[in-house]
């Protein structure tokens, strides 16, 4: 596993988990990217884009400090080692809809939050790429700051016009490969006293 590719696939992932939404309630022609949201970039309407716009560390992010990690070898032993914590961050989409005609737009967007709202946690099957550990779960939020002075400061730094866009981000960690030596646990100590 290359853990470092967790970014790449939270894209994959929200890709993925639109265009099977869609397919399901039977928009088969809908396109789903994350390239970036330009007007050159549109190939075929309608298309629906996440396009990954910002990562930052998670609000709650502190000096990070190892952790006692324990699992078990191929015969069944116990195996202690310290690695470093992992680091949390946020994932910042923004999820824009262009179409043949603003009816069109406006029900693919209705569609989007309904996927969105029925999967803020992103489990098992769901997760795409081969950077996610089996217990892994995405937490896909609403970003409630972003307001209409957002959109259009989105869609200036584009140099396109304003469109129906959705602000959204998950929440996910970045572990380290770097580990300690094994770590021998003391079980017992034998005392001897010579007179």
């Amino acid at each position: 596993m290359s853990q470092f590719e967790v970014i790449r696939d939270l894209g994959d992932t929200l890709k993925e988990l639109l265009k099977d939404s869609f397919k399901s309630n039977g928009f088969t022609t809908v396109s789903v990217g994350t390239e970036k949201p330009k007007k050159d970039n549109i190939k075929s309407l309608p298309t629906v884009n996440t396009y990954l716009y910002h990562i930052g560390f998670a609000q709650n992010y502190r000096e990070r400090t190892d952790a006692l990690v324990s699992t078990h070898d191929r015969q069944g032993n116990v195996v202690e080692f310290f690695r470093d914590g992992p680091v949390y961050l946020n994932a910042y989409f923004a999820v824009s809809v262009w179409g043949n005609s603003p009816g069109e737009e406006n029900l693919l967007l209705g569609l989007v939050i309904k996927t969105m709202i029925e999967n803020t946690l992103v489990t098992g099957d769901k997760l795409k790429g081969d950077s996610f550990y089996p217990d892994d779960t995405l937490n896909v939020h609403p970003n409630l700051q972003a307001d209409q002075n957002d959109t259009m400061s989105f869609w200036r730094s584009m140099n396109e016009e304003m469109r129906p866009t959705l602000f959204y981000h998950v929440r996910f960690r970045i572990e380290s490969d770097r580990r300690s030596s094994e770590v021998r646990r003391v079980i017992g100590r034998d005392f001897a006293v010579n007179r």
